[in-house]
């Protein structure tokens, strides 16, 4: 049985799992604030959905988004499967962080898509806040971090040219 050497992680290891943490604080802060104007207000009381609830000016992502926040919590896992892996000193078939990096770049594509493109209640006066951009940072370190990792690790299995046996 192999044992678990924390020796071996590398400081990507360690940013990523640090910006996971991060990704899954930010569930919980604010990442929408609506206006307060009065016209505005009125509008979006007569609304059946409410992005925030009726009366509230703010809003997180955990109350706002029912599946994405479960899925940006799985690709929160990614580099802790990431350093598990480094740790026991698995062999793969891929480059080690290439999947990590590719989870950090859907979780960014997933929250800037919500974020900007496809915002709750598109129809209300609504600013992305603080949580919203942290999640955005925390996302991209993970790539980040991910992508750093499978360089280091000297990019994969070797491919045999076409056409050889």
């Amino acid at each position: 049985m192999r044992g678990v050497d924390t020796g071996k992680l590398d400081r990507s290891e360690i940013v990523g799992m640090v910006a996971a943490a991060v990704l899954v604080l930010s569930l919980f802060l604010t990442w929408f604030s609506l206006s307060t104007d009065p016209d505005v207000v009125q509008r979006g009381a007569d609304e059946e959905n409410w992005a925030c609830g009726v009366d509230n000016d703010s809003c997180s992502a955990w109350d706002t988004f029912p599946i994405l926040r479960f899925l940006l919590i799985a690709a929160a896992s990614a580099p802790f499967i990431l350093a598990w892996i480094v740790m026991r000193g698995h062999a793969l078939s891929w480059p080690r962080g290439e999947l990590t990096a590719i989870v950090g770049l859907t979780a960014f594509v997933l929250i800037a898509y919500n974020g900007v493109v496809d915002k709750p209640n598109d129809g209300l006066q609504m600013d992305l806040a603080f949580g919203y951009w942290l999640a955005m940072l925390a996302s991209l370190a993970i790539f980040v971090s991910g992508g750093f990792r499978a360089v280091e690790s000297g990019g994969g299995a070797r491919r045999k040219p076409p056409a050889t046996f």
